[in-house]
């Protein structure tokens, strides 16, 4: 393939999964729930990415391919083994980073808005940090990722049967969970 074909590689993985980084770093976080463990998972997925890129298939879900990878890699033993801790480079990951907490401090910039995002969001996440893993990882992929049924089952490898009724069952929890909430606010009687 030579250089050419390396740098074509490169070209292609930045277009197709790059912009998908700031989705990776939401599910590499809800699925880690620490920051720091979030970060490398995400760095792991990307590296692992890069490599098996030859076996993406353009022009379909990336993000969905992405996830997958993201997925298995944290339930493959991610959770405290001995993970990579290596990116494409150190640089471009923590610019990366960087640049997607800036994107998410530019949408928050309005006091009143801040204050109350934060407070919905404590309550949101609470209440889906409360959910079981299996209920907390289909919802956050349809609700949150937006990938159709079919996808989740595919970076679950489980029936779409499965998907739905985790997510039935998901989104009923979380209706009670933010009940009193929602109440409270006056968002609903």
């Amino acid at each position: 393939m030579g250089d050419k074909g390396g740098s074509d590689k490169r070209g292609l993985f930045e277009r197709e999964a790059l912009p998908h980084l700031d989705a990776l770093y939401s599910a590499a976080l809800r699925l880690s729930r620490n920051p720091d463990d979030a970060r490398d998972l995400l760095q792991e997925t990307v590296l692992r990415a890069y490599r098996f890129f030859h076996q993406y298939t353009p022009g379909t879900n990336c993000r969905a391919w992405l996830l997958t990878i993201l997925y298995n890699n944290f339930r493959n033993g991610y959770r405290g083994a001995g993970h990579e801790q290596v990116s494409l480079t150190p640089e471009d990951f923590e610019r990366e980073i960087e640049s997607s907490s800036a994107r998410a401090d530019q949408r928050l910039s309005n006091p009143e808005m801040l204050i109350s995002e934060r407070i919905l969001d404590h309550e949101v996440s609470a209440a889906l940090d409360a959910l079981p893993a299996d209920f907390r990882t289909v919802l956050m992929l349809v609700d949150v990722q937006e990938l159709n049924y079919q996808e989740v089952a595919q970076v679950l490898a489980i029936p779409v049967g499965t998907v739905k009724s985790r997510v039935s069952r998901a989104r009923q929890m979380m209706r009670i969970a933010l009940g009193p909430f929602a109440r409270r606010r006056g968002l609903v009687r």
